[in-house]
C-alpha cells in the first residue's frame, strides 16, 4: 500500500487538536479537583456557565479548523494566525480554573472574580485572533459584528457587576449555541 504524505494542514491539525486538548484538559481537571476536595466547595453558578462557554469555544475552534483544509499554506505567518487562537484559549483555561488541594475551603465566586482579568482579555485575545485567522487566511471581511464581539468579550474584565458578567455570559452562549445547532444569527461562522 502507498503512504500518504501528511498535509501541511494535517499537520497544523494535529498540532492544534494537541493545543486544544491542553485546554480542555486543565478545564475537566480542575472540575475533577473540585469533586474530590474534602471540604465542599461553594459552587458558583457563574463560574461554571463561563468554564462552559470556555469549553464550547475551545469545541467550536476546533472544529472550525476544517474550513481551511483546502488553503495551501505558503507563509509561517498564516501557521501563526491559524495557531495563536488556541493558546490564547490554553491561557484562558488556566486562568479560570482554581488549583485547589483537597483541603481547600474555595469560594468559586471570589476565585472567579479575582480572575477576570485575565480570563475576559484573553477571551478577547482568542476571539480577536480567530476573526483576524478568517480574515489573513480565508480572505473573509472583518464587519462590525466581528469587533463587537471582541469589545463584548471585555467587558467583564473591567466590573464586577453580576448582571454585565450575566448578559456577556448568556449572549456568547446565544451565539455558541445557534452555531452549534447550525443556526448563526449573524450569518457567518462565528468562531472558525
Amino acid at each position: 500500500m502507498k503512504e500518504h504524505p501528511m498535509t501541511l494542514f494535517e499537520f497544523l491539525m494535529a498540532l492544534a487538536s494537541v493545543v486544544i486538548a491542553i485546554a480542555l484538559t486543565e478545564i475537566f481537571a480542575g472540575w475533577g479537583r473540585l469533586l474530590r476536595t474534602h471540604i465542599v466547595p461553594k459552587i458558583d453558578w457563574l463560574h461554571l456557565g463561563w468554564s462552559l462557554v470556555i469549553v464550547l469555544y475551545a469545541i467550536q475552534y476546533w472544529v472550525g479548523i476544517w474550513p481551511y483544509r483546502e488553503i495551501e499554506f505558503t507563509l509561517i505567518y498564516q501557521v501563526w494566525f491559524l495557531i495563536f487562537p488556541t493558546l490564547f484559549i490554553v491561557l484562558v483555561s488556566y486562568a479560570i480554573t482554581p488549583d485547589v488541594d483537597p483541603d481547600t475551603r474555595l469560594d468559586l465566586r471570589d476565585y472567579y472574580m479575582s480572575r477576570r482579568a485575565p480570563v475576559f482579555i484573553g477571551l478577547a485575545a482568542f476571539v480577536a485572533t480567530a476573526q483576524l485567522a478568517d480574515v489573513i487566511i480565508l480572505g473573509s471581511k472583518l464587519d462590525w459584528i466581528s469587533f463587537s464581539f471582541v469589545i463584548i468579550a471585555l467587558l467583564p474584565a473591567f466590573t464586577q457587576r453580576i448582571s454585565i458578567h450575566t448578559s456577556v455570559m448568556v449572549f456568547n452562549l446565544y451565539f455558541i449555541l445557534a452555531n452549534g445547532f447550525g443556526f448563526n444569527p449573524a450569518g457567518n461562522p462565528l468562531i472558525s
